[in-house]
């Protein structure tokens, strides 16, 4: 094939830049530094608790960022379908669609998020048993963690709406801001209230930086993510964690994680579809439990 192809149009090699090279250097630049912040945020914790208090903290401080992190997975996944379509959009200059792309992709994601949240908060008492005693502990390490990464769910394709429009600069001056704000905040808390100093400054950070992301594409475009089904969203996580805060299961750790993961889901899923609350989560739904 490659030589019937090369039969057909023979390759020619060219050694040129291609045009506006200026502009697109530019902006791989500038895309890499305000990455390297992200960077910055999950390490410079770790790092600067090994400053100010013994260095044996470090290991479930770890483990517990790491339980933390899995409720980030949904939304790197989400993200490779949005940022394409964020991009066409914004150059078609259709804002309408824009908009609506926006608000569903933060209601999906903190639909999922959110669950994810309430079950690895619930079920962690369960979990740390099973883990070596040297690395349990970090309950509101997790906590706070969580809630930040929730934030971050929340906020939908924002990243995408900046990274591919013309205010993609402002995200290096946004990511530099987060990255003296962490360090700020680590080295004042810290001392103060010890690892979990060190979960509050990242928490503090990151939704500082949040909220400044969401106000400038709010004042830059005039859209926001937000709508009254977020509002319900919010209320069904907070009724399925009172509820299911007492459960109890005197079993093996495994069977205790699997048994109230599967009732909170239930219940959560349950009141999802009755209610229609998302029309994305509500047509995939459909497709299995097969209402008309």
């Amino acid at each position: 094939m490659k030589l019937y192809a090369y039969r057909l149009k023979m390759i020619r090699l060219q050694f040129r830049f291609p045009k506006m090279t200026k502009d697109i250097l530019t902006y791989s630049a500038l895309i890499i530094l305000g990455g390297s912040t992200a960077v910055v945020l999950l390490e410079i914790d770790r790092f600067m608790i090994n400053q100010f208090i013994k260095i044996e903290n470090v290991a479930y401080y770890t483990v517990a960022i790491f339980i933390a992190s899995v409720i980030a997975v949904p939304s790197r996944a989400m993200h490779q379908i949005t940022y394409p379509l964020t991009a066409e959009l914004l150059n078609k200059k259709d804002l309408v669609a824009l908009k609506e792309l926006y608000q569903k992709s933060s209601l999906t994601l903190f639909i999922i998020a959110g669950l994810v949240f309430v079950l690895i908060l619930l079920n962690l008492n369960d979990l740390f048993l099973l883990v070596p005693e040297t690395y349990r502990g970090g309950f509101y390490i997790v906590g706070l963690i969580g809630l930040a990464k929730v934030s971050d769910a929340l906020l939908g394709n924002n990243n995408a709406i900046l990274f591919n429009s013309d205010y993609y600069r402002a995200l290096l001056l946004m990511g530099v801001f987060l990255a003296i704000c962490a360090i700020l905040l680590n080295s004042w808390l810290i001392p103060y209230m010890g690892i979990n100093g060190a979960a509050f400054a990242s928490f503090i950070a990151v939704v500082i930086y949040n909220s400044i992301k969401l106000i400038y594409v709010r004042s830059k475009f005039k859209i926001q993510p937000f709508t009254k089904e977020t509002g319900k969203v919010a209320f069904l996580l907070l009724l399925v964690g009172v509820l299911f805060y007492a459960l109890q299961f005197t079993f093996h750790p495994v069977l205790n994680i699997a048994l109230k993961s599967i009732l909170m889901c239930l219940m959560y899923i349950g009141i999802l579809y009755r209610f229609k609350i998302s029309e994305d989560v509500f047509g995939i739904l459909n497709k299995y439990l097969g209402r008309k």
